[in-house]
């Protein structure tokens, strides 16, 4: 995936638009994004694949063709994304599909995360979907209003948008009990913060992570919301949340001459927090 400027640059700038102006994107736009669709492979190995759709003409009178519900407004182009079903079908999803998010970004586009309020079976439809595919995720395209709408400034405030976790809640040293700090986290202090500022279902904030300390070895883990894996029957939101962490450590890393990889190498601790769930970890030589 390649990008025109800084990845910090562009997390930084992300943020969920719901509201859209009625200009066009440009082809030299779309064609550049759709580039990227083909560039994609999960960190488990499972490729999405992604469609452009154009709405135009959905409503057919009535009041909520797309399902939003309002949530949108103003969005004729979505990004829809289907992959194959499979153990980390959601974490490779999540991981592949922040890339294209933050290549939007890039491109001066606005966009949103919508893993919940739709008309999914429509999108799916329209979009192709085989057999052995789930739609966990779809996205509006476009040119954001200067200003946020009604709907999207509540929706922000509700889930609480512009607040971020604090590093002593998210990330640890050697174990649970103890806080990493800033500076013991060292040469991955910005990958660790881009990670912290990724975006996840209602603003939960799902991942935590421990540092081994003297080795630059990061173990990743979800610490499960009550409920969220139940909200969807088809897709798990808080590990489309986790994918999106291991896209934005990930980026960041690489960009910053960082070489690591991701690998299964859970760490022995007698006991973990409640409800929380090893995934993987990032190994530096």
């Amino acid at each position: 995936m390649q990008y025109s400027r800084s990845i910090i640059e562009i997390i930084r700038e992300r943020t969920s638009r719901r509201s859209f102006t009625p200009q066009p994107v440009e082809a030299e736009k779309l064609g550049a994004l759709r580039d990227c669709f083909t560039a994609l492979e999960g960190p488990f190995g499972g490729t999405a694949r992604f469609v452009i759709l154009d709405t135009t003409g959905w409503g057919e009178g009535k009041i909520n063709a797309l399902g939003t519900y309002g949530t949108i407004q103003g969005a004729r182009l979505f990004i829809v994304g289907l992959i194959r079903r499979g153990e980390h079908d959601m974490e490779d999803f999540g991981y592949q599909f922040e890339k294209v998010i933050l290549r939007a970004t890039d491109l001066g586009l606005g966009t949103c995360w919508i893993g919940g309020i739709f008309n999914r079976s429509r999108f799916a439809d329209k979009a192709g979907i085989c057999e052995d595919e789930v739609l966990p995720a779809i996205s509006p395209l476009g040119y954001a209003t200067p200003k946020r709408g009604v709907a999207d400034s509540i929706i922000r405030w509700s889930a609480g948008s512009r607040n971020r976790r604090p590093w002593r809640e998210l990330f640890f040293h050697g174990s649970f009990e103890m806080t990493l700090t800033e500076s013991a986290a060292g040469r991955y202090l910005d990958p660790l913060e881009m990670l912290r500022l990724g975006p996840s279902a209602s603003n939960r904030q799902p991942w935590r992570v421990i540092k081994e300390p003297g080795r630059d070895i990061f173990h990743l883990y979800l610490r499960r919301s009550k409920g969220y894996d139940r909200l969807i029957k088809a897709v798990d939101l808080q590990r489309l949340d986790l994918g999106i962490a291991m896209s934005h450590f990930e980026l960041t890393a690489r960009e910053l001459g960082l070489v690591g990889r991701w690998e299964k190498m859970p760490p022995s601790f007698s006991r973990l927090p409640e409800r929380t769930e090893y995934l993987q970890s990032w190994i530096a030589p």
